[in-house]
């Protein structure tokens, strides 16, 4: 639809009215203002407090997405979203095609032992979400036509984190879990800046109301108007859907933001002895010219042309990091103790001797470094603790527009839109020790469903005989608003006589119409943590959410998986770690509370399971 004539000064909507698929284009926010946008085929609405994208059936970009304006471009005007992604890895065909959950006519159907797994070809969509800065309402390509966060599909990782940059793609972060995000991008005199937040314990993003600055684009979009967008191109992946959920969406002028932000250090072009635009007079000292920020830096961002160098985590001349980009390679060195160490190095193509843009994500224990947006030495972070909290930045040759913003900053009070639900248990309930497997212990434990025996095991308990079927083995709970439990489960060693899998998990339940069960997926192609809801006797394969957690689970290794329910949502943990985050409503619109009269041990029945053993069990209100 044509948008207002006028530019707007902001906006701020909480979705507080419901309003019906296809009717959210077009509708009215709080603050009285017209939301613009896309929707093809009827599948945005609004319920419970958050806007809803249920996935397309024909997945493509220019089809589904809600976007605010025109706003006039001024520096410091920052655009907030507060939002939880159907699925960070969700992709599928390039062509148009049903659903990638319901398969159509003449395309490979689930298999029935595990029915969210599918075949693909290997030309992919890969980017599934886009939320930023847009010179059109309804984008056709918004990558192409904006500023913007973008979630992109990975073939082996739980998605990866980009920034769209008038320049290209810019890769950031790798393996972001299915929990909610804050999106915020503000735009600057030239260019935008990047800065997201999420839960505690997420080892990429800091938990609201801190931010992380995550990347940078010094180039200008050219439009003269922009709209503040959310677009999806394909929600689904590997036969499973799951819809998107946006709770808040705030666009307003940050004031201190008009200039140079949350700059550490600004400098268009460095010299020595002079003063920097900000963080003080360039010196000499140790292998270049140095600036000492007053907090270590998080988001370093300069323009280098070989051979030339960046330093950082400097403390003296025989303790610092540096990159160094010669004509023929990159090279990541340490200096520390008097000793010089090659960390990475890596040729690069490029035959010319123009200058490129590096940047370096740092907090203090991990860094992802890129090169013209591209990840270098590795596609995810490379771990370096020492020299963590030094703060000095150099520079050595020809260098310019330097920027240095810290590891977290706060978010303004405007621009907040809640926080994530991150409740846990405060009072130990029920710890029995599964180690010790006698008889006794047995007996604590109903059989609730399934043909499953529990049975004694080394250093605990294990279902047997359990075929496809779930089986659940619970206990009494008599505290239904709020249930943390907690096991260590051992997956089954590798085994050449079988494939080894695991399917063992938790489970809440109310009564065989009702229960939720979060278990793990792991056999030779799958690394996942998956949850699956039964409300009013209902099931759907397709619904289950989930996540990739290839590097938090493996064969014959022990891990600790955590979920936290009120009966409303659940947040999942994997050795303290939040991976999983989902309301009830979230998987079936409309569904009620869970009441909680059991918890106990479960094997999901979605594949088979060679042997998992329950090791130590917690239950917490």
């Amino acid at each position: 639809m044509k948008s207002p004539k006028t530019s707007l000064n902001e906006i701020l909507d909480r979705f507080t009215k419901d309003v019906l698929y296809g009717e959210v284009v077009g509708s009215t926010t709080d603050c009285g203002v017209i939301r613009l946008g896309v929707d093809a085929e009827a599948k945005i609405s609004v319920e419970s407090g958050a806007l809803r994208f249920a996935p397309l059936d024909t997945p493509g970009w220019g089809r589904q997405g809600v976007a605010y304006g025109p706003f006039t471009p001024q520096a410091g005007l920052a655009f907030g979203v507060f939002m939880l992604n159907g699925h960070n890895n969700s992709q599928t065909l390039l062509q148009p095609l049903k659903a990638v959950h319901r398969p159509s006519a003449g395309q490979p159907h689930p298999s029935p032992q595990n029915p969210f797994k599918t075949h693909f070809s290997s030309t992919l969509l890969q980017e599934n979400l886009a939320v930023g800065w847009f010179d059109h309402p309804a984008p056709a390509q918004p990558l192409e036509a904006g500023q913007a966060f973008v979630m992109q599909g990975h073939p082996i990782a739980n998605g990866r984190l980009c920034a769209a940059t008038v320049q290209g793609l810019h890769h950031l972060l790798l393996d972001i879990p299915n929990i909610p995000i804050y999106f915020l991008s503000v735009l600057r005199a030239k260019g935008v800046i990047f800065y997201a937040g999420s839960t505690a314990g997420n080892r990429h993003l800091p938990a609201l109301p801190r931010l992380r600055p995550l990347a940078i684009d010094p180039y200008d979009l050219g439009a003269p108007a922009l709209y503040a967008g959310i677009h999806q191109s394909v929600l689904g992946e590997n036969g499973g859907q799951a819809d998107t959920r946006v709770y808040g969406v705030r666009v307003v002028h940050v004031p201190e933001w008009q200039g140079y932000g949350t700059a550490l250090i600004v400098d268009p072009q460095p010299q020595l002895g002079r003063k920097a635009a900000l963080g003080g007079v360039w010196r000499l000292e140790g292998p270049g010219m140095l600036l000492v920020p007053r907090e270590p830096g998080g988001l370093f961002h300069v323009r280098l042309t070989a051979p030339a160098s960046l330093i950082w985590r400097y403390r003296d001349p025989d303790h610092h990091l540096s990159l160094e980009l010669s004509p023929q390679e990159v090279r990541l060195h340490l200096r520390y103790g008097g000793k010089a160490y090659v960390l990475a190095r890596e040729p690069h193509p490029y035959t010319t001797q123009d200058p490129h843009w590096v940047q370096v994500l740092d907090d203090g224990q991990t860094l992802h470094i890129t090169l013209d947006g591209s990840p270098i030495f590795s596609e995810g972070p490379l771990l370096e603790p020492r020299l963590g909290q030094e703060t000095g930045v150099g520079l050595k040759g020809q260098a310019a527009d330097l920027e240095v913003h810290p590891r977290e900053i706060n978010l303004p009070l405007t621009l907040e839109l809640g926080r994530p639900w991150q409740v846990k248990g405060q009072q130990t309930v029920f710890a029995p020790y599964l180690n010790q497997a006698a008889e006794n212990l047995l007996l604590i434990w109903e059989p609730t469903m399934g043909p499953g025996n529990l049975m004694p095991a080394e250093g605990g308990l294990t279902i047997e005989a359990a075929g496809l079927e779930r089986t659940l083995y619970t206990i009494p709970w008599n505290h239904p608003s709020l249930a943390d439990v907690e096991c260590e489960i051992l997956p089954p060693e590798k085994n050449r006589k079988r494939p080894a899998q695991s399917r063992a998990g938790l489970c809440f339940w109310q009564d065989a119409q009702h229960h939720l069960v979060v278990a793990l997926s792991l056999d030779e192609s799958e690394h996942a943590v998956v949850a699956t809801l039964r409300f009013a006797g209902y099931e759907n394969p397709h619904s289950k959410v989930w996540t990739h957690v290839p590097d938090k689970l493996y064969f014959g290794v022990a891990v600790r998986l955590r979920v936290v329910c009120d009966g409303g949502q659940f947040q999942v943990y994997l050795d303290d770690e939040p991976v999983l985050y989902r309301a009830l409503r979230d998987i079936y619109p409309g569904a009620d509370r869970l009441e909680i009269r059991r918890v106990g041990l479960a094997l999901s029945g979605y594949g088979q399971d060679t042997g998992s053993i329950f090791r130590t069990w917690v239950a917490r209100k």
